[in-house]
């Protein structure tokens, strides 16, 4: 009997999300922090990049919260990579579509909120798309993209490692352009070994996200893979690796199909974030609950057998029964409730007939109203205008008479001078 060892849940997210796609994420406790990122808007638009900071606490409230950055904040990117031994550590990514290198620069992120780029020595990390990985005190940074060519470069960051730690890759880009489907392990003596693993291999993919729970199992969700048209498709696949690829059944709606996207696991919690697909970007949150097998056994109990004593040469009574009262009662109940549907649509009918009615006296009284308002205004228009020409009548009056009276004046002194 097949059980489900996941239930993918509908968890309430509050606070605004970060940016969809290329951001990097790292755990610390039981709060998860992530970086920059990505948007694109079109295919024809060149994406957006960001260097904002957010928090995602669980599991309780699932909240998230832009933190407060200051010193030497890194510039907006995507593809990069952030680490928690003890601080946070960033490095990598790009800001550019068409850049050929990643990033310079390692930068720390303490407890005050500042950023602080640290002085490095050695080989820095160069190449795109890379992936990394923390064991014992040391940072991994194997391979990436340098100016279009794939490499297999392996670096170390801060090397006291302990031995027996491992580092699981699986999936990418080769040389050829071609999807992966290998498994690597690397110790922490640099040693690499390819593995073989039994079971349902997932197929060639690259974008998935590796994630390790408990040190006994890893949990393998999305990517994009290749078709056989040449195609390139997303997923939403889930995988379980525990020395053996399995494919876990789970109850409830998985995410949409996706690549790009950032995981991880606290307190047996499968956490998804944003990515994208062929079609659309994602900033959404899901989650799956792992399930331990000891809850996934289901109890057993023995069935008890009842003793049971059989008479079977009894004769065998046949009693007709009839119905015809209890059918007389179902319909008596059917059209009673009929009865009560169509008084119910009448009483509905004459309340929307009451509150037309109401709304049409308004109308008509708010446009009586207006009308009277609009007369009013009118006629106090025609009054003021009306005292203006009086008014502008008797200036003119009063103006010709000052003439009248001016030319009078003039025509005396005119005869004055005359008789001189």
């Amino acid at each position: 009997m097949a059980l489900a060892s996941g239930h993918w849940l509908e968890k309430e997210v509050r606070g605004e999300p970060p940016s969809p796609h290329g951001h990097a994420l790292a755990v610390a406790g039981s709060v998860a922090f992530l970086f920059g990122g990505s948007c694109s808007i079109s295919p024809e638009v060149s994406p957006v990049y960001f260097s904002d900071f957010h928090m995602l606490t669980t599991p309780d409230e699932v909240s998230w919260e832009e933190i407060p950055q200051s010193g030497e904040v890194p510039a907006a990117r995507e593809g990069h990579t952030l680490l928690v031994k003890g601080k946070l550590f960033l490095f990598g990514g790009a800001s550019r579509p068409e850049a050929s290198e990643c990033l310079p620069g390692v930068y720390s992120f303490d407890v005050s909120l500042t950023w602080e780029c640290l002085s490095t020595s050695g080989v820095a990390p160069r190449g795109l798309r890379h992936s990394s990985a923390a064991a014992g005190d040391n940072i991994y940074v194997y391979g990436g993209v340098v100016k279009g060519d794939p490499t297999d470069d392996l670096l170390v960051f801060n090397t006291f490692a302990q031995a027996g730690d491992q580092v699981f890759m699986f999936g990418g880009y080769g040389a050829g352009g071609e999807f992966c489907k290998n498994l690597y392990v690397l110790n922490t003596k640099l040693h690499w070994q390819r593995w073989e693993v039994k079971g349902d291999c997932p197929a060639a993919c690259t974008g998935q996200t590796l994630t390790a729970h408990h040190e006994k199992d890893i949990y393998l969700f999305g990517g994009k893979f290749s078709n056989k048209d040449a195609t390139v498709t997303s997923s939403n696949e889930i995988h379980k690796l525990k020395m053996k690829w399995k494919v876990p059944l789970y109850v409830g709606i998985p995410p949409a199909r996706r690549h790009g996207h950032a995981a991880f696991i606290l307190h047996s919690h499968l956490y998804i974030f944003g990515g994208r697909n062929e079609e659309q970007d994602f900033n959404d949150l899901k989650v799956m609950k792992l399930i331990n097998p000891s809850e996934r056994q289901p109890s057993f109990t023995p069935t008890k057998v009842p003793n049971v004593r059989y008479e079977l040469n009894l004769q065998q009574v046949h009693v007709h029964r009839d119905f015809s009262a209890v059918r007389d009662q179902a319909m008596k109940m059917i059209q009673a409730a009929f009865t009560l549907l169509d008084q119910e649509f009448q009483k509905l009918d004459q309340e929307l007939k009451e509150m037309l009615e109401k709304h049409r006296w308004q109308n008509e009284a708010w446009l009586r109203a207006r009308a009277e308002e609009n007369d009013r205004e009118r006629r106090e228009i025609c009054r003021l205008r009306q005292e203006e020409v009086l008014q502008d009548q008797e200036r003119l009056k009063e103006e010709q008479d000052s003439v009248q009276k001016r030319s009078q004046h003039l025509l005396s002194i005119m005869q004055q001078f005359k008789g001189m």
